[in-house]
């Protein structure tokens, strides 16, 4: 439990700091019964209420899995929506979760969300090298070099670094007007990255699934925009292969 009150009340998902500092100043706030207007106060091991209505804490180092479906934005950005954040279970609504790195609206596939900072930098730093795989089906001509480019790291469109050694293998070359299916293992998470990959060697995305992150597939109980918490076991996986 957080030891300010401002704090829990804001993790809680009563409102932003702010709101709460607000309530809190009004009186609306109480601990074991007693008014407090104090944001700062310890409430560690202790009933809070507001308006007479008891608020419970938020989960703590939270990781959901979810099966991302085509058309849903990773963004906060209402703007941008239907949101994956729109499909969150009741229970963790409260929870400020951030996703573990994005898929774009187009993409389908494993996403991760958690409220562990430490987490979710140690799943999306390319030093941590955790692999994410990815089945693409693409159409035109592929380079007969990009197995070669994707392994050797490429510079990319309005991108000066070069992307780090990736995994292509073509697993059915186009034919006729049947696409191509690939799958690729990547290190990193760059804005579009599997899409321009194929973009610089000639070929265009036309679906793009991710499947794996580490040594954990996509749970197979999880039908498209469905979510849960991974157990200890899969937590585990995150960091194998």
């Amino acid at each position: 439990m957080s030891d300010r009150l401002d704090a829990f009340l804001a993790h809680a998902g009563v409102g932003s700091r702010s709101d709460v500092k607000r309530l809190i100043r009004g009186g609306r706030v109480t601990l074991d019964g007693v008014e407090c207007r104090d944001a700062g106060e310890a409430v560690r091991g202790r009933a809070v209420a507001v308006d007479g209505e008891p608020v419970a804490e938020a989960p703590r180092g939270v990781v959901l899995a979810m099966h991302k479906p085509i058309g849903v934005s990773s963004s906060h950005d209402p703007m941008e929506a239907p949101l994956v954040f729109d499909l969150v279970p009741e229970a963790y609504r409260a929870v400020p979760l951030e996703c573990v790195g994005r898929l774009d609206r187009e993409t389908s596939g494993l996403l991760l969300l958690t409220d562990d900072g430490a987490l979710n930098h140690r799943l999306t730093s390319p030093k941590r090298h955790v692999i994410k795989r990815y089945r693409a089906t693409f159409v035109g001509p592929l380079a007969a070099d990009a197995v070669a480019r994707f392994a050797a790291g490429m510079t990319l469109k309005d991108d000066d670094r070069p992307t780090l050694p990736a995994t292509l293998t073509v697993d059915a070359a186009p034919a006729g007007t049947a696409p191509g299916r690939a799958t690729v293992l990547l290190r990193e998470g760059r804005y579009h990255q599997v899409r321009r990959m194929f973009a610089a060697c000639g070929a265009r995305v036309i679906d793009l699934h991710r499947d794996r992150i580490g040594g954990l597939d996509l749970p197979p109980d999880l039908a498209p925009g469905a979510m849960r918490p991974l157990s200890e076991d899969e937590r585990a996986r995150l960091f194998e292969g």
